[in-house]
């Protein structure tokens, strides 16, 4: 797989957390004890330590005074910490030196600015889990010194879509040596060398992984990972640049996932708590917003403690006033949902104004918070307390279902839909109602119950405009009891129509399908019904249309799973359907709406029984007659037939081709449903089996696969049972599909 063809995997660098820089007084009298405490690591999504970076092993300090080593101590407890007297200075303890005892490092007399030079190397992977720290002993009111890890821990966290891992990581260009104490900025030892680190992985790394790789606290531009990443079941490699400073004690969290739209590794990070910057106090570089000088929309809140914003689900266009006597800069964020500018000029000097643009929240978007991380203007480093908070209410008015508002206030389906469109959960201030553009149909039932509000597709049966022309509908949010302040929110489908007729319950097409049984335009459309344009039914239509018109809608049969139809061609004086083939997938077996278009599916063996009915004896189609069936109790069926002897397809007649009205007296309100159409072919013999009317009608029939076939000759022709196989094509007439709303 090449990178261009596959989507994004965006792999970002993610800084999550630091020291803690609690101090800590568990301890008074004359005498002090310094306990060592290793330092937490401050996460921001609950992610636990390592064990191995958090235990205390061999401990050693020292202590200076006026600057110059003056004592030692030795495999220090680290449950009894050091006792000290009324000494003065600074003491320094250092943890988990593997491979070194304290000759190595301590040498009284020396001075402490030749300590804090003093070097560790990390070639070979020791001392990856040592600590340091240093407290200063003129301010008694400290028993506890902090121990900081001297590496940075990196972990990986991958997401569970499309099956990706991780099976191999490699660091590039990684310092092999660092400063044993933390410094005032972050450095690596002129002396050091840079080697590729590669940390072992058993298993592929999926989901969240602690540990899996420890640095060096280290400067340097060339800092890179290569990650070799397993998605959709192929490998891709891909190098991400890390950080130029890679701080002690910090966690770092590489995030592996697939994006929907760009092809390249892109690199973000989010900045630590203050890092290794130890001379700051952690709220010393907060922000804060200034209320007097921001010009807030309505119904926004502010924080108590000034740190953040709270905008309702409303547009907002506002300049935010922030307080620092530092020039910010905004620190871009691709997946800011709002649009934030600096506003300059001479008459703003000495200010940080920006100018926050926001578009509505619809119905069914959830609140969503995000950090406006900001850099001072003239400092090297991000500072995680450099951030206003803003939160971006979710609407009022909650949203589930098909329906969803995203780019803009409108929603288009398509097609052609119907039933439940979607559901609003409504607050007891607020009602909707659906409003109409002069002229259309209240296509759009709202069914309420409660505060939830169901929107509800109809169907109009023969509707004259069904022909795939845009529907509309405005649903209206009324925010006040006189609906002065609403929100209109458009959604449209595409209106399209079969003819139908209804026969003992069931809404039955008046026509085959012809063309792409899918396509409505290749179907019949109620908005073009040659008979009603006619003025006539079906049945009489096809009587009086001429042999052309009847033969194009008679010539259809279907086979397998595919909606595009056969038609009856002459084949060497033989009448075949062209394209006919072998097939493995059985008609009655599949789907029953896969075939047909939107709100359109095959009748089920029952809607049939109420139409043919196996149980009566043999119903003779051949002549004009009536028989039962068992639907609503029992309901008599009159039947009508005619045949046309005028139709030819290139040098083939066909004759005797027989068309059958079936209808209920007592639901004179609806035309017979006519059944027609070409008998089926199963070999390369062709569809006349001693005359062309032996239908075979698809029937949804998952279960065994049985229909409807017209078995037997034109002297003794009826319904029947009859399974049939995946290589018999069928004629297909849908139905109406079950709908909740007809207008």
């Amino acid at each position: 797989m090449s990178i261009k063809n596959i989507l994004a995997i965006i792999v970002s660098l993610a800084v999550i957390s630091c020291t803690d820089k609690e101090a800590m007084n568990e301890h008074s009298g004359t005498d002090s004890v310094i306990l060592p405490r290793v330092s937490s690591y401050n996460y921001s999504s609950g992610n636990d330590e390592t064990a191995e970076t958090k235990e205390i092993g061999i401990l050693h300090a020292c202590l200076f005074e006026n600057g110059v080593m003056t004592r030692v101590y030795a495999d220090i407890d680290p449950l009894a910490g050091i006792k000290i007297d009324d000494s003065k200075g600074r003491l320094y303890m250092v943890a988990n030196i593997e491979g070194n005892n304290s000759s190595s490092f301590y040498n009284i007399g020396m001075t402490e600015e030749e300590w804090l030079s003093t070097t560790i190397l990390h070639k070979g992977g020791v001392n990856l889990r040592y600590m340091s720290g240093v407290i200063d002993l003129s301010d008694m009111s400290h028993g506890v010194l902090q121990l900081y890890r001297g590496v940075a821990r990196i972990d990986v966290n991958v997401s569970g879509e499309h099956d990706l891992s991780v099976p191999a990581i490699m660091f590039r260009n990684v310092a092999q040596k660092s400063y044993l104490n933390r410094r005032h900025t972050v450095e690596s030892p002129e002396s050091t060398g840079y080697n590729d680190v590669t940390p072992v992985i058993e298993t592929p790394l999926t989901g969240n992984t602690y540990g899996v790789a420890y640095l060096c606290e280290q400067a340097s531009e060339n800092i890179s990972a290569v990650l070799t990443i397993n998605v959709d079941g192929e490998t891709v490699e891909k190098e991400v640049a890390m950080p130029s400073i890679l701080k002690r004690n910090c966690v770092y969290t590489i995030n592996v996932f697939k994006a929907s739209v760009q092809a390249e590794v892109t690199l973000s990070v989010t900045d630590w708590e203050n890092g290794g910057d130890f001379n700051l106090a952690p709220n010393e570089r907060g922000l804060t917003v200034d209320v007097e000088g921001t010009s807030f929309p309505a119904n926004t809140e502010v924080d108590s403690d000034r740190r953040g914003i709270v905008l309702s689900h409303y547009a907002s266009d506002f300049v935010l006033s922030i307080d620092c006597d530092d020039e910010l800069e905004l620190i871009a964020d691709p997946e800011l949902p709002m649009t934030v500018e600096r506003i300059g000029g001479a008459e703003n000097v000495g200010k940080n104004l920006f100018r926050l643009i926001k578009k509505i929240w619809y119905p069914g978007m959830e609140r969503v918070e995000r950090k406006l991380m900001f850099h001072r203007k003239g400092l090297n480093e991000n500072y995680a307390d450099d951030y206003i908070n803003v939160v971006m209410s979710e609407h009022p008015v909650k949203l589930e279902g098909l329906i969803h508002f995203e780019d803009n206030a409108s929603f288009d389906f398509g097609k052609y839909i119907d039933n439940e469109l979607g559901v609003f959960t409504v607050p007891a201030s607020k009602s909707i109602t659906v409003e109409y553009d002069e002229g259309e149909d209240e296509w759009v039932k709202l069914d309420t119950s409660g505060q939830r509000v169901r929107i509800i597709g109809g169907w109009r049966p023969n509707d004259k405009t069904a022909n795939g022309r845009v529907q509309k509908a405005r649903i209206v949010i009324n925010n006040s009891a006189d609906g002065s302040e609403k929100e209109e929110y458009v959604i449209s489908r595409r209106n399209w129509g079969l003819p139908v007729t209804k026969l003992n319950g069931v809404w039955w097409c008046k026509y085959n399908a012809i063309g792409d049984a899918k396509n409505f335009s290749d179907q019949i459309l109620s908005s073009a019904d040659p008979a009603v344009m006619a003025g006539k039914t079906v049945f009489d239509y096809l009587r009086d249309c001429t042999a052309d018109e009847f033969f194009n809608l008679w010539k259809w049969n279907y086979q397998g799973k595919s909606s595009q139809g056969f038609q009856v061609i002459d084949d060497g004086g033989v009448a075949k359907l062209e394209g006919y083939s072998s097939s493995t997938e059985h008609i009655n077996k599949i789907d029953a709406k896969a075939l047909a278009p939107d709100g359109y599916e095959l009748p089920s063996m029952e809607n049939f029984e109420r139409v043919f009915n196996s149980t009566s004896g043999t119903i003779w189609l051949m002549w004009d007659g009536s028989h039962t069936t068992a639907w609503n109790g029992s309901t008599t069926i009159q039947r009508r037939q005619r045949r046309r002897n005028d139709v030819t397809v290139g040098t083939v007649s066909l004759t005797d081709l027989i068309y059958i009205s079936m209808y209920n007296q007592s639901e004179t309100e609806y035309e017979p449903l006519v059944w027609y159409g070409s008998s089926p072919q199963w070999n390369d013999n062709g569809i006349n089996h001693g005359h062309y009317n032996n239908l075979l009608i698809a029937v949804h029939n998952p279960s065994n696969g049985q229909g409807w076939f017209f078995v037997g000759g034109m002297n003794g022709l009826y319904p029947s049972k009859n399974s049939a196989g995946p290589n018999d094509t069928r004629i297909l007439r849908f139905k109406k599909s079950d709908v909740e709303y007809i207008y």
